[in-house]
C-alpha cells in the first residue's frame, strides 16, 4: 500500500523537522507545498531530502493564503501523478496517533470508503521541556476529549482519504480538511482508532512571530475568517504587552475548557525515521529575523505591482543573473553592457545574485534578489547571460536551492522564443533604450548623460 501526505506550509521551522520525522515513520512519501515561505522552513526540508527523505516540494509563493484551492490543486496532482492508496491532508502541526500503529491502521482500512478521525489538542503547560527541541516530548498534555465545533459541540473531524474512491466519487475536500462534499452517496466513516495530534501553539515566541508576520499577510488579502480574527485578537493581546506566557498558554487552548490529562504521544512506532533533530540551529530565528523577512517579502510584492505597470506586453517576465559587481569598502551592482542591454530588449522582473551584500538593491531598475527570495518574482526562468560561465553559475544557483530546470542559458531563452518572439523583442529594444536615453537626459542633464553613456560604453 502507498500512502502519501501533503500539507502547505508558511513559516514553519520551529516545527518542521520534527512534524516530518514523525509522520515519515507512516507514509511513503510526503508533499510539501511552499506558500511563501521566509524562514529556514523549505532549507530544512531539502536537508531532509539530501538525508533521503522522500518529499516533493512544490513551490507557491506568488499565490496569496487560500488552502482550499491548493489543497485541491495538489489532492488532484497528486492522485494523476502519484498514484497513492491513501493520501493523508496534514498541517505542519498535525502528528499522526492512534491506539496502535498508524501505519498498520492505515493499511487495514477499507479503501472503499472515506474516514474522518478527531484532532487529539495538545496544549502548553508547566511542565512543557522548553528546551526539548523534538515538539511530542516537549508537549505532553492535552484536551480529555476531542476537539469540539463551537457551533454544536460535535467533534473536529479531518479527513484521510483512499485516492482511488475520493475520484471516483467526484468529491472535493473542504476548507482546512476537515470534511469532504459533492456526493452524498459517498461513504464516509468516523473512525475512532485514529487521530491527528495538534500542536497549535508550542512557545511563546512561535506565538508572537507568527501571529506578527501573519497579521501582515492578513493586511494584504482580501479575506477574513475565524482564523484571521483570532490573530488579530492575539496580536491585540502582544501589543498591550500582556504575560506572554500566560497569553501563549492561552492561545494553545483555543478557547477550548482548560481540562487536560497527561497523554504522551507513543513514539515506539517510530521505527522507521529517527526522532533525532540535527537542524535545531535553523529553526531558532529571532522575532527580529523573521519580521523582517516578511517585510522583506511584502516589499517584494509591493515592487512587482509597480514593475509590473512598465512591463512588455505579451511576453512572460524573465529573472537575469546579474554579471558584475565592484568596489571594495562598498559592494555595488556593476552589470555588464551586454546585461544593460538584454534588460531593455526582454521582460525582465528583477536580477538575481549569490552575493548577499547587494540584495533588495537596484541595478537598470530592476530589483536584485538572492535565491531564496527569487520565488517572490514572477517569471518563466532565470537566464544567465553569455558574460558568465553558464553551468558554473547554474551548479551556484541549484546549489543555493533555485529548481534546476527554470535555470536556462541566454541560448536556450532565446530559442524558447522561436522567431517572431526575438523579432518583438528587437523591435521594442529601441524605443527602450529610447527611453532610457531620455530618462538619463531628464535626470543628470544633457552633458552629464553623454559623459555617462561614454563611461558605459567603455567598459
Amino acid at each position: 500500500m502507498k500512502i502519501v501526505s501533503f500539507t502547505m506550509v508558511n513559516n514553519e521551522s520551529e516545527i518542521i523537522e520534527s512534524f516530518i520525522r514523525y509522520n515519515y515513520n507512516f507514509v511513503d512519501e510526503m508533499v510539501i507545498v511552499d506558500n511563501g515561505c521566509t524562514d529556514s522552513t523549505i532549507r530544512l526540508v531539502r536537508n531532509l531530502i539530501k538525508e533521503g527523505y522522500k518529499i516533493t516540494v512544490f513551490d507557491e509563493s506568488l499565490e496569496a493564503y487560500n488552502q482550499f484551492r491548493l489543497d485541491n490543486k495538489y489532492l488532484t496532482k497528486i492522485i494523476g501523478e502519484m498514484s497513492p492508496d491513501i493520501i493523508v491532508p496534514l498541517d505542519a502541526d498535525e502528528f499522526l496517533a492512534g491506539d496502535s500503529n498508524p501505519r498498520i491502521l492505515m493499511e487495514e482500512l477499507d479503501l472503499n470508503k472515506i474516514y474522518y478521525v478527531n484532532w487529539q489538542w495538545y496544549v502548553m503547560s508547566k511542565e512543557d521541556n522548553s528546551k526539548e527541541p523534538f515538539i511530542p516530548s516537549r508537549m505532553k498534555y492535552c484536551l480529555n476529549k476531542p476537539a469540539w465545533n463551537y457551533a454544536d459541540k460535535s467533534p473536529v473531524t479531518k479527513a484521510i482519504i483512499p485516492a482511488k474512491y475520493y475520484k471516483e466519487m467526484k468529491l472535493t475536500l473542504s476548507m482546512g480538511h476537515h470534511t469532504v462534499f459533492g456526493n452524498n452517496k459517498a461513504e464516509v466513516i468516523n473512525l475512532k482508532s485514529l487521530r491527528l495530534a495538534h500542536y497549535r501553539v508550542i512557545s511563546e515566541q512561535q506565538l508572537v512571530y507568527k501571529t506578527s508576520c501573519y497579521t501582515m499577510r492578513d493586511i494584504a488579502t482580501m479575506e477574513n475568517n475565524f482564523e484571521t480574527a483570532q490573530r488579530t485578537n492575539q496580536m491585540a493581546a502582544i501589543e498591550r504587552r500582556t504575560n506572554m506566557w500566560e497569553t501563549a498558554v492561552e492561545a494553545s487552548f483555543g478557547g477550548y475548557d482548560k481540562i487536560i490529562e497527561f497523554r504522551p504521544l507513543d513514539l515506539t512506532y517510530c521505527k522507521k525515521s529517527p526522532l533525532i533533530m540535527r537542524y535545531t540551529n535553523l529553526s531558532g530565528e529571532s522575532l527580529a529575523q523573521r519580521v523582517m523577512c516578511t517585510g522583506r517579502e511584502m516589499a517584494v510584492r509591493a515592487y512587482n505591482s509597480e514593475r509590473i505597470k512598465k512591463e512588455k506586453p505579451f511576453l512572460q517576465p524573465i529573472v537575469l543573473y546579474l554579471d558584475g559587481v565592484r568596489g571594495k569598502e562598498c559592494i555595488f551592482p556593476d552589470p555588464s553592457n551586454h546585461l544593460t542591454v538584454l534588460t531593455e530588449m526582454y521582460n525582465v522582473r528583477g536580477l538575481i545574485t549569490t552575493v548577499e551584500e547587494i540584495k533588495f538593491l537596484k541595478a537598470n531598475y530592476r530589483l536584485i534578489v538572492t535565491p531564496d527570495f527569487v520565488k517572490f518574482l514572477p517569471h518563466k526562468y532565470i537566464v544567465v547571460p553569455n558574460t558568465v560561465d553558464y553551468l558554473k553559475v547554474k551548479a551556484e544557483l541549484v546549489d543555493a536551492g533555485v529548481d534546476e530546470r527554470q535555470v536556462v542559458s541566454l541560448r536556450e531563452y532565446k530559442k524558447y522564443l522561436g522567431v517572431l518572439g526575438n523579432i518583438y523583442c528587437y523591435i521594442f529594444l529601441i524605443p527602450s533604450m529610447i527611453m532610457r536615453v531620455n530618462y538619463y537626459i531628464n535626470r543628470n542633464g544633457l552633458v552629464n548623460a553623454i559623459k555617462k553613456i561614454q563611461f558605459r560604453l567603455k567598459k
